[in-house]
């Protein structure tokens, strides 16, 4: 690992200080409010649309293995099971967001989401927050929050369209739209993706079955002023994808469905000189999962999560703000075989926002959960962002601890062969880390250590055919990561995760977390329109099960990018990926794509 640490390291040194200033990042994830991203206090990261376009990233995965402290694992190809790894924590610990709605799948085995068929190219941001965030966002937050949001209209309308071709047969159109029509503000948007594939089960082991995959997607939302600092906005998201799958170590002729529906609406109010602000909402996410197996048949889940939830946000005077919000959320399960359960819970938090000196913000929070099934749970947080002097280069330091439980999922319980007495995942993880600017504000270093300890941590047992807890787990680590912006037409992202990730209970490592991870990125543009750009992706190695029987080794992919504005408004683009054609795996015996070429064309309007 040194020599990808080396390159690192010389990417940071080589940047001169010297750049246009850039805007403090408004952030809305972490604190449930628009806030600039010097007063957080948790580790944040922000993708905008420039860091999709220039990275030229088809699925979402792509776009969050390049962030600090996560790690992606797939079991094949597009369409095939996609697990997000944040500091070490389970899939399914960690929150996902569409426009601030929970996609959370109550029809998962954990109740987490599969990643594995949602595309990127309709969003417009994705604000990611690593640590606990339970006490703002509740059950199910443990590792984090995942949130992709979508575009927002603007006065002036604004359109884009994008299509591109490559290895396989993939074929890849995508559209959005946003604008107003009169006191409406509008944004739509459709994505589809259909190519041939590879073979879930890896093609260098024999494999000759390919796995194709479509996916079709589509986004609508719709905002209007009632009147002054009350206004009303809705909207909507759907996916479906169809897919291939091996399981069996061999080619199979299986087929899968994902299909997702989410929709929401909110009335906001804001006054007292934005002092006050004030939303009510509502949330809707239906999911279908078919695993359709050429021998066993189909076996199909249902899942279904509705939410009301208000939150009030006041400020009385310039130092201090408190957030107050309740939540009520209803999940509903069903399957092909019988299985039918449902459950609730009732969740109340508080934040407190202080400002005692300049440059120093402090939040401390508590939250109340009233859960069906498993009772009251108190949880608490606390975090603070310090800005060490004035100008562009001040650092920032930041340190945070947070609670947060989960409870067994649905699918856990009902299909646990009635043994329900499973306990809640609970956790308790701090950190601390500073903030380095450097080029004039357009350039930022990180530097952060994390450690979280989790008990009742909830597993399978195939000779009772139970799931049971099996005690504790702890993951800590370091966290670097540098982004410079546009300087003389540079970018450069670093992304370097040290992790020990570890059952306390037996001393194994947990299971697909590597124990080193790095992604960097190095892009040049030039005034004549030409963009080229480099990727650098160095795997740790991983257990691929929890008795650490069976390890896979790492890997190191290269991938290669450029493009060229034919006009204002028009861009061609290419690129290479796994450009040496690697051979590896991520997930023992499934495949990865080896060296593959793909092309296209970006419009904007």
């Amino acid at each position: 690992m040194k020599y990808p640490f080396l390159l690192g390291t010389a990417l940071a040194v080589s940047v001169p200080a010297m750049a246009d200033e850039a805007d403090d990042t408004i952030v809305v994830t972490a604190t449930r409010t628009e806030t600039p991203r010097s007063q957080i206090g948790q580790s944040v990261s922000v993708v905008t649309r420039a860091d999709i376009e220039r990275t030229q990233a088809a699925a979402a995965t792509e776009v969050l293995a390049r962030l600090p402290g996560i790690s992606t694992v797939q079991s094949g190809g597009f369409g095939q099971p996609s697990s997000v790894f944040i500091r070490g924590a389970e899939n399914a610990q960690s929150l996902v967001l569409i426009d601030g709605v929970r996609i959370n799948d109550p029809g998962d085995v954990g109740g987490g989401f599969d990643f594995g068929a949602l595309t990127i190219g309709q969003f417009d941001r994705v604000e990611v927050v690593r640590g606990s965030s339970g006490v703002l966002w509740g059950s199910r937050a443990i590792g984090g929050v995942v949130n992709f949001i979508t575009a927002r209209p603007t006065d002036q309308w604004t359109a884009r369209g994008q299509a591109e071709y490559g290895w396989r047969d993939r074929r890849q159109v995508g559209a959005s739209a946003a604008g107003k029509l009169g006191p409406v503000g509008l944004t739509l948007g459709g994505q589809w993706l259909k190519g041939d594939g590879y073979s879930a089960f890896d093609e260098r082991r024999g494999a000759a079955e390919k796995d194709g995959f479509e996916s079709r997607s589509a986004n609508a939302r719709a905002e209007a002023e009632l009147t002054q600092g009350l206004s009303v906005d809705a909207g909507g998201f759907w996916t479906r994808a169809n897919y291939d799958y091996d399981d069996t170590g061999a080619d199979a002729l299986n087929l899968g469905l994902k299909r997702d529906v989410l929709g929401y609406a909110n009335l906001r109010y804001s006054g007292l000189d934005d002092r006050l602000s004030a939303r009510v909402g509502y949330g809707l996410n239906d999911t279908r999962r078919v695993s359709d197996h050429a021998v066993f048949g189909p076996y199909e889940t249902n899942g279904r999560t509705e939410r009301v939830e208000g939150q009030v946000s006041f400020a009385p005077v310039e130092m201090a703000s408190i957030l107050l919000g309740a939540e009520t959320e209803r999940q509903k399960f069903d399957d092909n075989f019988g299985s039918k359960d449902s459950t609730s819970i009732d969740s109340y938090f508080g934040n407190l926002t202080l400002h005692p000196l300049e440059g120093l913000t402090l939040n401390g929070g508590l939250r109340y959960d009233d859960h069906e099934d498993f009772g009251h749970r108190t949880t608490f947080a606390a975090n603070g962002a310090w800005v060490i002097g004035s100008g562009e280069d001040a650092p920032v330091l930041r340190a945070s601890y947070g609670e947060g439980f989960k409870a067994p999922s649905l699918y856990q319980l009902y299909t646990n062969g009635g043994f329900r007495a499973l306990d809640p995942e609970t956790s308790k993880g701090w950190d601390a880390g500073v903030e380095q600017p450097f080029a004039e504000g357009t350039g930022r270093f990180t530097i952060t250590y994390f450690d979280r300890r989790t008990r009742n941590l909830i597993d399978y047992d195939l000779a009772s055919y139970n799931y049971y807890n099996v005690g504790r787990a702890r993951a800590q680590g370091v966290e670097l990561g540098m982004q410079v912006t546009n300087w003389n037409g540079f970018d450069v992202n670093l992304a370097y995760t040290y992790l020990d990730a570890v059952n306390q209970r037996t001393g194994t490592r947990l299971a697909r977390r590597p124990k080193s991870n790095l992604h960097a990125s190095l892009d040049k543009a030039w005034d004549i329109g030409l963009k080229l750009g480099a990727d650098l992706r160095v795997g740790g190695g991983r257990y691929d099960d929890t008795a650490n029987g069976n390890y896979v080794d790492g890997h190191l992919v290269v991938g290669l990018r450029g493009a060229f504005a034919v006009t204002g408004n028009v861009e061609v683009y290419g690129r290479v990926e796994n450009l040496f054609d690697e051979h590896y795996e991520v997930v023992r015996t499934y495949g990865t794509p080896g060296r593959s070429a793909y092309a296209g064309v970006r419009v904007k309007m």
